[in-house]
């Protein structure tokens, strides 16, 4: 069982499908969805429980509306209820992965179930017998896991597998691993096994050493039990602790208020909201083209906070809000360029983040402007202090190998046929999701700023960012680049590597000024290059369920006589990079994606659970200059007003 595993960590990196060893050592697959929510009797029987599933959802209406998915229900808690025993001791399975243990002393394999709960002794009466799960396994590009094929890479033709031997001398290579049978006398060392040939301009695996050995993928999924499926991707051979068998995909929202609404719709939206209702029944009800039913649930819910009631209409249009979860967007330009879904998903939170939000408009969300320092009103507009906010955090599938380009994609199918073996109906699909509270910082540039360093550096800047650059980043939909690749220009990703670029310097500092750790804090980018409607800002915030879920610190470094010295540490440390001038020279592209500059471990890289696109789309020469040529840089002018040591 996961028991162990805290809530949130389901999310991510333990997320179905994902390698978990427990304290004992042993290697278990977290089980899919239809595993979750139960609890087992005194038979020893799983069974679902109802009123579980209502009181772990979690509303969110606009992620809802991004994933097509009507419902998320927050992970089971193991815990003790004896005032309510259906929603006690409810657990997360998970399966024994993988199934070959090798006996440490005599190196002979065996394989266990997946539900093999006592490793028992090779043979009766060998009390030496001390079990050791194999560190092999087989990944495809697909997402299916199984174990490595030890009969058919070795050419064991036996019946059983009793005879297999695993020689593990300790090499620098894979020749010192050596599988082997005792009865045929087949063996083979592990050499080639590992090997992966990928195609330059797609970067999809188009053969492996197992294929070349006439091993196909076995299309299993062992985190939904003994299923298979027809898998024509290479299976590639990898370690169990390596890092690229698993990336679990994930999609965030920060709560937003109604901020256009009438007050009481937005009372009910807030009264809804705090009491965390399920509300799964009402939405259906009224899409179902029941409406009195619905609002006869909804009369009942309100009644002990209503006196009188609202009328029917209020009501009603308390339902569409949470139904649609468009009423949230604050005063803010339109766009007049066609967006992608989750960049519109993101430009509701600037419009709302930008403004104040004070504790009288929500409980959820509170954002009170700042003084911008006067010697900083050049180049940033706004500073906003996120005393509060609520972030929902979603799985919705991994990748194994690869990492998928967009989490979005071919959104809810692929992620009810990866995460249930039965998938539930369009109308009781549901993900898991964890909500966490915390607190953060808003920063915005000031337009008039960016557009004139735009204007002003034209020609370097299209000198540094290439057609070949700026395409690549156009391709990444984790940038939230403009949907129309006609507008993939210089501009948008100057803008884009500036802003993220920034964020990181800021991130790196904080860590010293407010008391988190860089794996604690997080970033969320708004970036848009429309000439109505242009983005160029930045929230820098933490949220977790544990005890870094709000410190203060944040919110205190955005006071105008911190930020200014903050600021301008930040500008010092990343204006000399170890690495220069190596980091800082055009090298066409680097990273993983090939759509960064000067970006290294010495500088601006930051953990993956603190930066939103895994450090793709980041150039500190677009902040601080070349050692070259400083002047470039958008904020050169500033650096050079640093009082000289």
């Amino acid at each position: 069982m996961a028991s162990e595993i805290r809530l949130g960590q389901l999310i991510a990196p333990f997320g179905p499908g994902s390698i978990y060893t427990d304290k004992n050592g042993v290697p278990n697959i977290i089980c899919g969805l239809d595993f979750w929510h139960k609890q087992r009797d005194e038979r020893g029987y799983w069974k679902a429980d109802e009123a579980a599933m209502r009181k772990h959802a979690i509303d969110e209406p606009r992620l809802s509306a991004l994933l097509r998915v009507p419902q998320f229900l927050q992970p089971p808690e193991y815990c003790s209820d004896d005032q309510n025993p259906g929603l006690s001791r409810l657990e997360v399975q998970t399966h024994r992965f993988p199934t070959w243990y090798v006996d440490s002393f005599s190196g002979k394999m065996r394989r266990f179930s997946l539900g093999t709960l006592k490793l028992a002794p090779l043979e009766k009466g060998e009390k030496q017998a001390r079990w050791r799960p194999v560190r092999f396994i087989s990944v495809c590009s697909n997402g299916h896991i199984s174990d490595f094929p030890w009969k058919e890479w070795c050419g064991c033709v036996c019946q059983g597998d009793s005879g297999l031997v695993l020689n593990d001398s300790g090499g620098p290579d894979l020749r010192s691993v050596k599988v082997s049978c005792s009865d045929c006398k087949k063996w083979k060392t592990l050499a080639g096994s590992m090997s992966m040939d990928r195609d330059q301009e797609s970067g999809m695996i188009k053969e492996s050493g197992l294929r070349s050995a006439g091993v196909p993928c076995s299309g299993e999924r062992p985190w939904l039990g003994r299923t298979a499926q027809p898998c024509d991707a290479p299976p590639v051979a990898v370690l169990i602790n390596q890092s690229n068998i698993y990336f679990g995909k994930t999609v965030s929202s920060i709560y937003l208020p109604d901020m256009t609404g009438e007050q009481t719709i937005v009372d009910i939206e807030k009264i809804l909201r705090r009491e965390d209702m399920d509300l799964s029944d009402i939405k259906l009800l009224y899409q179902a083209g029941r409406p009195k039913p619905a609002l006869t649930m909804l009369r009942d819910i309100l009644m002990p906070h209503f006196d009188p009631l609202p009328d029917d209409e209020s009501m009603i249009t308390a339902i569409k809000s949470l139904i649609r979860g468009t009423t949230v967007a604050g005063e803010g330009s339109q766009p007049v360029t066609q967006e992608s879904e989750s960049l519109m998903f993101r430009r509701a939170e600037y419009n709302v983040l930008r403004n104040e939000v004070g504790p009288g408009v929500d409980d959820e969300l509170r954002v009170i402007p700042s003084l911008v320092p006067d010697n900083l009103k050049r180049w940033f507009g706004r500073v906003n202090l996120v005393e509060r906010l609520r972030e929902t955090r979603v799985f919705c599938g991994f990748e194994r190998l690869i990492r998928a380009r967009d989490p979005l994609e071919a959104m809810p199918t692929s992620a009810m046929n990866q995460l249930f073996l039965h998938p539930p109906e369009s109308a009781h699909q549901w993900l898991p999701a964890i909500k966490n509270y915390g607190e953060g910082i808003f920063l915005e540039l000031s337009e008039d700023a960016v557009r004139q360093w735009l204007a002003e550096n034209a020609g370097w800047l299209e000198g540094r960012l290439d057609p070949e650059f700026v395409g690549r980043m156009g391709k990444e939909p984790i940038l939230q680049p403009p949907l129309r690749s006609s507008d993939w220009s210089t501009h948008w990703a100057a803008r884009y590597l500036l802003v993220h670029t920034l964020a990181h310097i800021m991130i790196n500092q904080m860590v010293f000024e407010c008391g988190y750790s860089s794996a604690a804090l997080k970033e969320r980018i708004f970036v848009s290059s429309d000439p109505e409607a242009p983005m160029a800002a930045f929230l820098i915030y933490t949220a977790a369920g544990d005890s870094e879920g709000s410190l203060g610190g944040l919110v205190r470094i955005g006071r105008p006589e911190l930020f200014e010295p903050m600021v301008r540490r930040a500008l010092s440390r990343a204006s000399w990079c170890s690495a220069d001038p190596v980091c800082s020279e055009d090298l066409g592209g680097t990273g993983s994606r090939r759509v960064n500059k000067a970006a290294c471990h010495a500088c601006v890289l930051l953990p993956e659970t603190a930066c939103e696109t895994i450090n793709s789309g980041l150039d500190r020469a677009l902040v601080i200059g070349t050692p070259q040529v400083p002047k470039y840089g958008f904020l050169s002018d500033l650096i050079q007003s640093f009082p000289s040591d």
